[in-house]
């Protein structure tokens, strides 16, 4: 699953909020500053207290006016007005330049309102303006009377342009990163979505899948052993009934004794013979190697036996935890590996053949690799196909029936590997 930054963005965030917080109050604080200083420090060029307060108190109160604003529920607080309420500020910021330098520290509010209110080139002219009022309070906070004191003016201007300038760029570069992660995140956040739903969908038809797998082996092996039964014992039993018939009737005809007796001799050797055939189409639901031992016992046992035969070694590992599985799930792992031991001697001429039984979450997958000669599967025989029982197809269609596969990775000189992958289906289940 895709992670989404999610932690990282509620930081972010929770930041830029205390950060926005912040404005008002250090606005505050600087006409504080600003009027402490001009009222507190002489400055020759200043004038009067009684011309500066009431202009301070008008900056104050309009700082109290645009914080009312923003602290209304509307989507749109903060955008409306903007442009007349910084440019009411503006005129009172240079008011108070002009009453007092000092107030050049409240000048900076400027930058401040126009970098939160202001959007596009609104932004960048309410800076720029901003840079008169601020390049006033360091000149002295009187209008210039002459060239030298305009150019020394228009001169401290375009050093708070270059500065004003370096600090909207940087700002722009920072919202459209903040816009872009938010994008980005945003498009990460409907994939992760996505995929939950894919990965729900897949989890139901994976569930699907094994049922319609397991009723379709029942009713197989169902077929297979009405097969049987039809082939074997209920033949076995009509020509039981049939031996009957003739040794009652011979009976009654006073025939001698040992022609009647002959039918039961018979009808007794089809008995048997029925028994033995109805206890093979039993067994063949699970083989006796599996009556005997789990899995993994009767896959080592298996390659024991065939190394006896064979004379190659063999082995068997098995990783993951081994646990019981349903029957048809065994079996057909049994039989693959048998028949894939039995191409490995037919064919091969291997020194050396191992299996891999591994169990995992939901899989379960058998691999039988051998260092023979291996073969083209493009020019794979016909026999070793379809020939000697479980030939290559027939295990791939053993592996398909249950919702499995059955893979092969051979080639002339480079050996051969049979790969069951099985759904790992439980007893319970």
């Amino acid at each position: 699953m895709i992670k989404e930054p999610a932690a990282d963005e509620n930081t972010l965030g929770d930041w830029q909020h205390r950060l926005d917080r912040l404005i008002g109050p250090l606005c505050y604080v600087a006409l504080l500053i600003a009027l402490a200083l001009a009222l507190l420090v002489p400055v020759p060029t200043a004038r009067s207290a009684a011309a500066t307060l009431p202009a301070a108190a008008a900056a104050f109160l309009w700082l109290v006016l645009r914080s009312a604003l923003d602290r209304r529920p509307v989507p749109d607080g903060r955008a409306r007005w903007a442009g007349a309420h910084f440019a009411v500020l503006l005129v009172l910021i240079t008011v108070l330049v002009l009453d007092n330098p000092y107030f050049g520290f409240f000048a900076f509010t400027g930058y401040l309102h126009a970098a939160r209110y202001l959007r596009g080139r609104a932004r960048i002219a309410g800076a720029a303006a901003t840079t008169v009022p601020s390049a006033l309070s360091q000149t002295g906070g009187v209008l210039p009377a002459g060239a030298a004191q305009v150019g020394g003016l228009l001169a401290v201007m375009a050093f708070n342009l270059v500065v004003v300038g370096v600090i909207l760029a940087l700002s722009e570069v920072t919202d459209r990163l903040s816009l872009r992660r938010k994008a980005t995140n945003a498009e990460l956040a409907e994939a992760n979505r996505l995929l939950t739903e894919m990965l729900a969908e897949n989890a139901g038809l994976h569930a699907q899948l094994l049922v319609q797998a397991r009723e379709a082996g029942a009713a197989d092996e169902r077929r297979r052993l009405a097969r049987e039964l039809h082939d074997t014992v209920a033949q076995g039993l009509a020509g039981i009934v049939t031996q009957l018939q003739a040794a009652d009737l011979a009976r009654e005809q006073d025939t001698p004794v040992e022609q009647w007796r002959r039918h039961l001799d018979n009808a007794a050797g089809l008995a048997r013979e029925s028994l033995t055939q109805a206890r093979r189409a039993v067994h063949a639901l699970r083989p006796l190697e599996l009556e005997r031992a789990a899995l993994p016992e009767a896959l080592a046992e298996l390659a024991e036996q065939w190394q006896e035969r064979n004379g190659t070694t063999a082995g068997l590992t098995v990783t993951g935890e081994a646990r019981p599985l349903h029957p048809e799930v065994e079996v057909t792992l049994l039989r693959i590996a048998q028949e894939s031991l039995a191409n490995a001697a037919k064919y091969a001429r291997a020194g050396r053949v191992g299996l891999t039984l591994s169990y995992m979450p939901g899989l379960v997958t058998l691999d039988v690799r051998d260092d023979g000669v291996g073969f083209d599967p493009a020019a794979e025989p016909a026999s070793r196909a379809t020939g000697g029982g479980y030939g290559l197809a027939v295990m791939r269609r053993r592996a398909e029936r249950l919702a499995g596969r059955l893979d092969l990775e051979t080639e002339p000189g480079a050996g051969t590997t049979v790969t069951a992958t099985l759904p790992a289906i439980g007893i319970e289940e």
